[in-house]
């Protein structure tokens, strides 16, 4: 898809005119063209790991192509072409998970086959370059056309525009949800939707905030950026942004960067470079809720070598898994987005390392807080330990609902290396007398055994011992030390 036809609204009612004139006055909105503007379309922006990466369309070669340029000391370097996603007519519209090691682009007759005009394809970052991308298929891809997809921050919810039947118009927006092995069937958003056109969704980081373009009447020009907010299952009555970012030309491409003012988008409005040019406004007059962000480098901890490892983030409270992503192979650097007011269990596995989890609270109050945190990966090798996110009551021995993902992965690593034998630790903080935390410690430490051996390790590779008070990590009386005393512990014996 080179150019869509776009058609410009009539004269517009006074009482819209006034609407959209009222928005336009709460912040006083400053527009910049992007400096690396072609003499061709640039459009489909698409940011990650926190501001600092920018892909974008382009066919300023002569063909549609991906570009990516990236931040250096606030200023952006000259793009560079992405060229190993594979053959097509033509690429584009790049949607990608916050940490930037998965993609999902739109192509015409991709070399990788396709089910309609234009498809979703989806490609992931290895040792540094993308691989070729494979279509998502049915039934996200059908036999019309499927383009301009916007991924959730939590990589679970993926809207896109199309048209395919069953819609309102000519082009309309749909989301799918990811079920742990599959994307649902794409359900049509009929409260956005008209018989108009509506394309370029853009999710905001917070979830919740949806950006949009339509040619709807009541517009500002052919083309105009709306704003709509996820009220439980559905989204609110959508909202034109209002100038200067919409003007009497065609608008699209709106995104919202994570605790920013800024938001970017494309625009074919006069005083460009080319066709479509990409902007940044400043400040974003629709922002969307603030969220916590965390990063972080994966490391070898005897090296300090980079580690590209899985890292899946899962809701203690829920049990549900939020996110699922990978540091990156060459840096070790991982990004995710994270809601304020929960408990999460971190989780990082390599196939050569001893996995690792550790709990991270984020309390209401720190919405807009970057968190930064390092996680070092140990070899697999006699006396490596890590700790295991495990959870008892006070007093008790008895195994907490919240333990039992993370007991799930201590097995499937016992299952995946059934050379390993190990100990389980039991630790207790200095509350008590040393003889009873001595006993607490070991009926702990036997819990986590016979949980493992349920689940099919044999029951002579594991051994317990419990050390009660007798091992202080942190050798204080603080609660947060205390916390961190009462622990259990994997440790290889024999490899």
């Amino acid at each position: 898809m080179k150019r869509w036809i776009l058609v410009l609204a009539a004269a517009l009612p006074i009482a819209v005119m006034a609407q959209i004139q009222q928005r336009t006055l709460r912040p006083t909105v400053e527009i910049f063209p992007f400096e690396y503007n072609s003499a061709g379309d640039d459009f489909c922006p698409a940011i990650t790991h926190n501001g600092a990466t920018l892909y974008f369309t382009s066919d300023r070669s002569g063909e549609q192509r991906i570009y990516v340029c990236r931040s250096r000391g606030g200023q952006w370097r000259s793009p560079d072409r992405i060229r190993t996603l594979g053959d097509a007519k033509q690429v584009g519209c790049p949607t990608l998970t916050p940490d930037g090691q998965l993609m999902i682009i739109s192509a015409y007759q991709h070399e990788s086959g396709s089910e309609g005009r234009t498809d979703l394809y989806v490609s992931k970052r290895t040792e540094g370059y993308w691989d070729k991308a494979v279509p998502l298929g049915a039934p996200l891809n059908s036999s019309a056309w499927d383009s301009q997809a916007s991924l959730s921050s939590d990589g679970r919810t993926l809207y896109f525009a199309s048209d395919r039947p069953g819609g309102k118009g000519g082009i309309d927006l749909y989301r799918s949800r990811w079920l742990g092995g599959r994307w649902s069937a794409p359900e049509p958003l009929s409260e956005l939707n008209t018989e108009f056109d509506e394309m370029t969704p853009s999710i905001a980081p917070d979830n919740k905030t949806l950006y949009f373009a339509s040619n709807r009447p009541g517009g500002l020009g052919g083309y105009d950026i709306y704003v709509a907010r996820l009220q439980g299952t559905r989204f609110s009555q959508p909202q034109n942004i209002g100038t200067p970012i919409n003007s009497s030309d065609n608008d699209i491409s709106y995104i919202a960067l994570p605790n920013s003012t800024t938001a970017y988008f494309a625009s074919d409005r006069a005083g460009g470079n080319g066709g479509y040019d990409l902007y940044r406004a400043v400040p974003n007059p629709e922002m969307p809720e603030p969220v916590v962000t965390m990063h972080g480098i994966v490391r070898n901890s005897t090296t300090q070598i980079p580690v590209g490892a899985d890292i899946i983030i899962t809701d203690l409270k829920t049990r549900q898994k939020v996110a699922t992503l990978r540091s990156d192979d060459e840096t070790g650097e991982y990004y995710v987005t994270l809601t304020a007011g929960r408990s999460y269990a971190v989780t990082a596995y390599h196939p050569d390392y001893l996995f690792y989890s550790e709990q991270i609270e984020v309390p209401t109050d720190e919405r807009g807080r970057d968190l930064e945190k390092n996680i070092d990966l140990a070899p697999i090798a006699s006396e490596s330990a890590t700790r295991l996110l495990v959870f008892f009551d006070f007093d008790k021995a008895d195994l907490k609902e919240e333990s039992l993902p993370e007991l799930d992965l201590a097995a499937t690593f016992l299952r995946e290396h059934p050379e390993v034998k190990i100990r389980i630790e039991g630790h207790t903080d200095d509350v008590g007398s040393d003889d009873y935390n001595l006993q607490l410690s070991r009926r702990r430490a036997e819990a986590v055994k016979k949980y493992l051996v349920s689940k099919g390790i044999d029951e002579k590779r594991i051994s317990t011992v419990g050390y009660g008070k007798s091992q202080p990590k942190v050798k204080d009386t603080s609660p947060e030390a205390r916390a961190q005393n009462r622990r259990v512990e994997m440790k290889i014996v024999a490899k």
